[in-house]
């Protein structure tokens, strides 16, 4: 992808790529090692669980089942919101989640339980921002 390019599709080989990126990643341990929860990062209709354990992904599975359980917290975009996101310079307003999830803007929705999610809001931006790496 060019540095200004644009990304269509978020499938799950991109997902575990991403993944790959993360537990490679030499800051994570270190600022995400008390980060264990599950997510759901959502793309247009399509769900990802995320499954977080001491800072690294364990699990990552399309859509969600009902033995699914302990889902704390989702984050839902549309797929040109998160391939703007994702790319190596974003456009303004696309450069992190709050800028996403801005009133004015609104493209991104975070819903669930806040408190792990504000608990590991360090870890989770870096784990998002490596999205800009894959």
């Amino acid at each position: 992808m060019s540095r200004y390019g644009s990304r269509s599709s978020f499938d799950l080989e991109w997902i575990e790529r991403w993944a790959r990126k993360v537990n490679d990643d030499r800051i994570l341990p270190v600022v995400g090692r008390f980060f264990t929860s599950k997510f759901v990062l959502g793309f247009d209709d399509t769900e990802y669980l995320v499954d977080v354990r001491g800072g690294k992904i364990q699990k990552i599975a399309q859509g969600l089942t009902p033995n699914d359980m302990g889902v704390e917290f989702w984050l839902k975009a549309p797929s040109s919101a998160w391939s703007k996101f994702a790319q190596e310079v974003p456009p303004p307003m696309f450069n992190d989640i709050w800028a996403m999830a801005h009133p004015l803007h609104k493209q991104l929705i975070i819903e669930g339980n806040s408190l792990p999610f504000w608990q590991n809001l360090r870890a989770l931006t870096r784990m998002l921002s490596l999205m800009r790496q894959v």
